[in-house]
Parts: structure tokens; sequence; C-alpha cells
């Protein structure tokens, strides 16, 4: 009986303290979009370093890490070693001496560094940075790491202009970054770390890096060796915080672990992603891509609840057309009270007569000009010039107070999120050209969730901006949504990073897409690690109930027009779960 009043008052207690917030979870990401780095070029899959290696890892979906040497006639060449005893153990002692700055681009392509790996890889040759750079413009989604040895950054900088954006400048020399950045804005950065070593090697490192801001610094990359039992070096704890810290202050930073010493078992890669990787760094990338299958097949079960793995201040809500309801569709006004509090404008995009991209969602004035002349309500965007557009005030349909608010331009919007890095904007394609589109918002692609009804058109921004996360809407009957979600799912939700599923309401509160709907489809969605989005239509977008309800059928974001309603519901959902 003593021991049953204990355990009573053990839990009241715990009922008392807060419940932990989750935290990030490598789930939380595309499944597609989560980056095996293929070291030197396909781990030991391959002849290290060659270009057949590089055709293998991104025929897999993997990013090749390569190591560029500069020769005595300076060619930039991808070369691990400082000398050719190890790929090269049957070569006179002489030549095994030596090292590719001893040799002229003429002499490195005569030896033959596949030899050393098998007969199967006899004549593999040193690949030159051009033949990288000729292969990388193949596909604008082919990314590499290239990890410099004795090479000047200028040089580099020069002859990767052209593919710039899908170079990830690796080094452990964060001096090094800096100087990257400056020589090539457009390109990531990597700053490796540790080899296997512990906590007093990469935790002064860490700290000098929190004094800095991790400024210029797009992924981090600590080698971790294990042991029989699964203890890692550094430390779980080290590296958990160093995960927690990272995902909370810096979101847009990747964190990466490689098991340093162990690269053939999947147990090894799941505790990593248990202690925070949103990556991998591997010798062997394709032990690393089943594990990471197996985790999201783990993570996807039925019920699912977003309390127990997203984090509050982490739940992703759409502003519908800018700030819903409560402000002008569309407006500068309305995008940033929507950023302020925390949500995600959205802005439905069209061109005008002069080739502008703007911000407009109905292709004609009828709606917002309702006391206007026909003939200019019947006008459409593609009619006016942006000029034409801006001048149109925009707000005073609605109140008074709004009075005076403008469309936006693309133009504006990029300039927006330029001076801040962690806001998005969600748009929603109406009528634009894509390529202008990708051409124009380049140096914010990672904070332009592009979207609409339309998979192919999804799939060939995909193509243009590899970087940019991507949203397909869809309505209609359960029975015509769950079709497109079994077509979707025979091509494993390619280049989609959320669904958003459109849902109305009765007045006696009856969902027109059942529970079982949502939990299978959030099921299936999430083994690939796509966001389940949800918008109520109408005035059942304002009540609190419907929110929680679709949060209980495993909802995990919004776009709403009712915003505040939105965000207080959610708030109050979290809270009631703790």
């Amino acid at each position: 009986m003593k021991k049953i009043f204990l355990l009573a008052a053990l839990l009241a207690v715990c009922a008392l303290l807060p419940a932990r917030e989750p935290r990030f979870n490598v789930c939380q990401i595309a499944l597609e979009r989560v980056n095996i780095t293929a070291h030197r070029g396909a781990g030991n899959l391959a002849p290290e370093n060659t270009l057949s290696a590089l055709e293998l890892s991104w025929s897999r979906g993997w990013v090749p890490e390569t190591d560029i040497r500069t020769t005595k006639d300076g060619v930039l060449v991808m070369f691990h070693d400082g000398d050719f005893k190890r790929i090269l153990p049957n070569a006179p002692e002489e030549l095994k001496k030596k090292g590719i700055a001893d040799l002229t681009w003429e002499e490195v392509q005569q030896l033959d560094i596949g030899s050393f790996r098998g007969e199967q890889f006899k004549g593999q040759k040193v690949v030159s940075l051009a033949d990288i750079v000729e292969a990388l413009k193949v596909d604008r989604t082919r990314l590499i790491y290239i990890d410099i040895k004795n090479v000047d950054l200028t040089q580099l900088a020069q002859q990767t202009a052209e593919v710039e954006s899908q170079i990830i400048f690796t080094t452990s020399d964060y001096n090094l970054i800096h100087q990257w950045k400056k020589l090539a804005p457009k390109s990531d950065t990597l700053l490796w770390m540790g080899l296997g070593r512990g906590e007093d090697v990469v935790g002064p490192i860490i700290e000098k890096l929190k004094d800095e801001k991790f400024a210029d610094i797009d992924r981090i990359h600590i080698h971790v060796n294990f042991d029989d039992q699964l203890n890692t070096t550094p430390s779980e704890g080290f590296l958990q915080e160093t995960a927690d810290y990272l995902h909370t202050n810096y979101p847009n930073i990747e964190v990466q672990y490689m098991p340093w010493n162990v690269c053939d078992k999947k147990d090894y890669y799941k505790k990593l992603l248990d202690l925070g990787a949103a990556g991998f760094g591997s010798d062997r990338p394709d032990v690393a891509q089943e594990a990471l299958r197996e985790y999201y097949d783990a993570a996807a079960v039925l019920d699912w609840n977003l309390t127990d793995h997203i984090p509050l201040n982490q739940v992703f809500v759409e502003g519908h057309r800018g700030y819903g309801n409560f402000g002008p569709e569309g407006t500068a006004e309305s995008f940033f009270r929507a950023w302020n509090e925390g949500l995600v404008p959205e802005a439905d995009i069209r061109l005008t007569k002069d080739g502008q991209i703007v911000s407009f969602h109905d292709d004609n004035l009828a709606r917002l000009f309702p006391d206007a002349p026909e003939e200019i309500k019947n006008k459409k965007v593609k009619d006016l010039t942006l000029e034409e557009i801006k001048a149109l005030d925009i707000g005073a349909y609605m109140e008074e107070q709004f009075k005076g608010q403008r469309a936006l331009s693309m133009a504006e919007i990029v300039e927006i999120l330029k001076e801040h890095p962690t806001w998005m904007v969600s748009c929603d394609i109406k009528d634009v050209d894509l390529e202008q589109l990708a051409r124009e918002t380049e140096p914010v692609h990672r904070q332009l969730l592009v979207g609409g009804p339309n998979y192919e058109q999804l799939l060939a921004w995909r193509k243009l901006a590899p970087k940019s996360p991507t949203l397909l809407w869809m309505n209609g009957s359960e029975e015509e949504m769950a079709a497109r979600i079994a077509e979707l799912e025979k091509v494993n939700f390619h280049s989609i990073d959320q669904i958003q599923l459109h849902t109305s309401v009765d007045d006696e509160g009856h969902f027109s897409t059942t529970p079982e709907f949502y939990r299978e489809v959030g099921q299936k969605i999430r083994r690939h690690g796509i966001l389940m989005q949800a918008l109520i239509w109408g005035g059942a977008g304002s009540r609190a109930e419907n929110y929680a309800t679709l949060m209980d059928y495993g909802v995990a974001s919004f776009s709403t027009d009712y915003p505040t309603n939105t965000m207080k519901a959610i708030s109050d959902y979290y809270q009631s779960h703790r």
C-alpha cells in the first residue's frame, strides 16, 4: 500500500512538471532532401575521386565529396592524398614519394588510379575540376562538396562560377570559410571537425563558433567514433547538446555527423539520427541510405501526434493570401504582420503586362474594386503594367483603416527576404514564367515555398531551383484526393516537401474528409518526411475546435484565413497536451 501511495505522489509531481518540448528530428525533413555525403566520391563503393564515383553518387541521390589539388602547371584536379603511396602501391618508389603538385596535368593523366581497388576499376583516371563543372551542368540538382587541399581560392571561384550554387565549399579552417563566401556568396559552406576525437578537441571549436554566431556557415560536420557498445566520441551528451543548440538558434545550419571508424552498420546511423543529425558523411552511403529509410518507416506511425514530434515554435502556419481575412491580401502590411507573428505569408504570383512578377490573387480587378466602372473591373493583371498595378489602392475595399495599401512585387519580396534570412514566403503559382521566377529569386530560394495544384509544374520548378521547398495543394472529394495521393506514392512523392489538403466543415461540425483519411495520408507521406497541412474553408476556419480535431488526426501544419484564431488554437492545444 505504501508503494502505491508513493507511486501516486510521484505521478502527481510529474504532472506538475513542464513537459519536455519535442526535439528536432530528421523526419521533419523530406527524406529525399536529407544529405548523404559520399566520402571521396562514393565512399568505398568505387575508386575514390573518379568520375565514375561521382556519377554513381548522383545516380543514387547522394552528394559526392571530393578533394581538390593543384598540379605543377596550375591545373585543379580531384585527388586526396599528398603522395601516391596508397593509390599506386606498385609504382616505382620515386613516383610513390611524389604528389600531384610535382606533376604536370599531362603527366597526371597517365596515372591509373583505379587498379588499387580491383581489376574491374583498372584504367580510371584523375579528373580535372573543369570535367567536374561540365558534369554538374548536366543537372542543376547535382551538388558536390569540394574539400580543398592546395588550391588558390580565387582560381577555384573563377572556374566554378557557372555552377556556383551547386558547390559546397568544405574545410576545417573557419578563416577559409569567410574568404570563400566573399568570392562565391551563392555557394554553401561546410565546416568539418573532430576526426573522431572528443569534446576536448571539438568543444573549443564549437564555443568559438558560438562567439562568431556561426557566420558564413551553412553546414556543420562532426566526425564520430563508436565503440562496440555504441558509445560515441564525442559523447552522446555533447552531440545532443550541440545539435539542440544549432537546431534551436540556427535552424538554417544543417547538422551532419559521420561515423568515422565504423560505416557499415545501420544501427550507428540510427543512433546519430537520435542525437540530432540532419545528414551524414559516410564511406558507405548505401548503408546510410538504408538506415534512413528504416528510420522514417519506424516514425510514420498511425497514432502520430504533432505535440510529440514538433516544437510549438516550429509549427508551420501559412497566412492565406498574406494575413487571411484580417488584412488586404498581398500587401506589405499584411505580409509584415504575418512575419512578425510567426506565420509564413502566401503570395499568389502573376505576370504583369510588362513582364514583372507581382503578388495578386485574382486574374482581374472585379472583386477588389466592386464600385469601379465595368471597363476597369474587367481588366486583368496581364493587361496592366507593374506601375499601374502599384498605383491601385487594394486596401480600401476592406475597411477605411486599410486604405492606401498596395500590391507587392516579387522584387520587393526578395529584398525583404534578403534582409530577414529566417523569414519565408509561400508562392502559389498562378500565371508566371518559372525560369524567370527562378532567376529573379535565386538569392532567396531556400526562403521561397513554391506551391500549386499542378505536380508537373512543381517538378519543373525543382529542376530550376533545387534548394526551394515545394507545396502541392489539392481539393475535391476524399476519393479524388486519395487517388492523387496513390499516384504520388508510386513516385515516392518526388520533389514535394509539403502537401496541403483542403477541407470544409458543416454547421454540425462534420468534416468533408474523415479521420481515417487524414491518418492514412499522414502515415503515407510521413514515410517520406512530407509535412501534412490543412486549409479549412469558410467561417469554420475561425473555430478552435476544428483545428484541435485536425491535430488529433495527425495534421501538422495549417494554411489559414484566421491567423489569430489558428495560432491561439495551436498554442492551446499544446498546453492541453503537456
